[in-house]
């Protein structure tokens, strides 16, 4: 984990018995992001996975489509800043600002948090079961293959499963970022993820479901509960959720006919 975590002088409590001791915590950096020489965005995020990150990011919010749609891509790992040259977009600014648009997705209503979101997903058609089991093994690879939670605690983590194999994996310290670097490595590779499982270590917020849309992957299995309107959006959307989900529990929230017992 180069660069990736400082030690910190604390002092620890345990019971009554107070000492000095080096804990190790994870490092937070300020992501830049410019396209078409004008600037974006900064993620607050880890330091792994960057242009990942920057993909999957351009792609959700409706910057690019097409791997092709990115000509340049330049990182100064030093100040945190990236430029990005590539196909024309546009996506207005006061398009990406607007906030509580509704939109209908077949017979059920969900909320959307900015317009862009309500324009750029739709309910998924997938057929994807997988069994139980299936759905355990992927929270049991989670458990074991999460190295810099185990050493700070301070990152969410998450990958891409097919028939009960990890593709993919990222950690950061934003739920979003997670997301965003998953997205950007299956954009880079050219893999589909309409028949593949996302898993991954915290909550569903509405807007955690909203990546999940935009990825069209249409089994999201979570350590952390989901929210009332992530369900009502994952319902409209024909997304099946899991929460709570532990070595031998979980909770089949929506669209439950995906996983078979």
């Amino acid at each position: 984990m180069p660069n990736e975590t400082v030690t910190h002088t604390i002092l620890k409590a345990n019971g009554t018995l107070l000492e000095w001791v080096e804990d190790t915590v994870v490092r937070e950096v300020p992501l830049t992001i410019h396209y078409n020489q004008e600037e974006i965005a900064t993620l607050l995020c880890s330091l792994s996975q960057t242009e990942e990150l920057v993909f999957g990011f351009l792609l959700n919010e409706g910057f690019i489509r097409f791997p092709e749609d990115v000509y340049e891509i330049r990182h100064d790992p030093i100040d945190h800043l990236v430029w990005v040259e590539g196909k024309p977009c546009l996506l207005q600014k006061e398009l990406m600002s607007k906030r509580f648009v509704s939109a209908c997705c077949g017979k059920s209503r969900a909320s959307f948090c900015f317009a862009n979101d309500a324009l750029m997903v739709q309910p998924l058609t997938s057929t994807l079961s997988i069994p139980l089991q299936e759905a355990y093994q992927y929270v049991r690879y989670l458990q074991s293959h999460s190295p810099l939670f185990e050493a700070t605690g301070g990152v969410h983590s998450g990958g891409v499963g097919y028939q009960g194999q990890a593709l993919q994996t990222s950690y950061d310290i934003g739920r979003h970022n997670v997301f965003d670097k998953l997205s950007g490595s299956a954009f880079r590779a050219g893999l589909n993820l309409e028949n593949h499982v996302i898993f991954f270590s915290g909550r569903v917020s509405s807007e955690i479901l909203l990546k999940v849309a935009k990825m069209k992957v249409p089994i999201l299995i979570a350590r952390g509960a989901p929210t009332d309107l992530a369900l009502s959006q994952a319902t409209a959307l024909n997304i099946t959720v899991v929460g709570f989900a532990r070595e031998q529990r979980l909770n089949i929230y929506t669209c439950s006919e995906r996983i078979s017992p």
